[in-house]
């Protein structure tokens, strides 16, 4: 049997978790043997059936369906329906993560002199949910662009670019995550400065991905900025 990568959302924490699984391909989908000990893979699948599968080096979103001994991985496959139907979902979980930001943009807002500490750790805590469900978002959108570009070769450039901004976006979290560990003060001005910049750059990603994707998921024609 060959092996893959797949990625799921930690059942726990939301945290991505990738694993090396063997496989068996049968017509369009992936077979996965069951483990003998039921592993964490198996648990978060179960909880959540969205996947991101690697294959030879190329990202595909799949959808996980048990069968008697194993799992099913049904890769992603973008036809009018389903197009819009992602495109109402990527719109859900932007609302999800700005909402997110929105809240641990109050913590730094709304903190008063004296509860630095207390309030740092509600603000680790809001920007440790908010980083574990982007890198998850971005994991998974990753996979949907290959069967995306395959739908819209169109949108190639469009896609293309939001790749790279999901590695800079990445970057950008761990500098900011850097600070937070460090116990940086709610007061330093290189924690607020770095906690906009990622606000900034994530709007203007959000906005991008919107005006791009959305119109020609949905069918109302392709929108391409630089």
């Amino acid at each position: 049997m060959e092996t893959l990568l797949m990625t799921t959302a930690d059942a726990e924490t939301g945290r991505p978790r990738t694993t090396r699984v063997a496989y068996r391909r049968e017509e369009n989908r992936y077979l996965v043997p069951a483990p003998d000990v039921e592993a964490r893979w198996y648990r978060d699948l179960g909880k959540s059936p969205q996947a991101t599968i690697e294959i030879d080096g190329v990202p595909h979103a799949a959808r996980a369906v048990p069968f008697e001994g194993g799992v099913a991985l049904h890769p992603l496959e973008v036809d009018a329906v389903r197009g819009r139907a992602i495109a109402d979902q990527l719109l859900v979980h932007h609302g999800e993560l700005r909402k997110a930001l929105a809240a641990a943009r109050a913590e730094l807002d709304g903190h008063l002199p004296g509860e630095s500490q207390a309030l740092h750790r509600e603000l680790l805590g809001h920007c440790v949910t908010f980083c574990n469900g982007l890198r998850m978002h971005h994991l998974r959108e990753d996979g949907a662009f290959t069967a995306i570009e395959k739908a819209h070769p169109g949108l190639g450039p469009a896609l293309t670019r939001l790749r790279e901004e999901h590695e800079v976006v990445s970057r950008a979290l761990l500098d900011l995550d850097k600070l937070l560990q460090g116990k940086e003060e709610l007061e330093s001005p290189a924690l607020r400065e770095e906690f906009e910049r990622v606000a900034a750059g994530l709007e203007d990603h959000f906005a991008y991905e919107e005006a791009n994707l959305l119109p020609a998921l949905r069918g109302d024609g392709t929108m391409s900025r630089p």
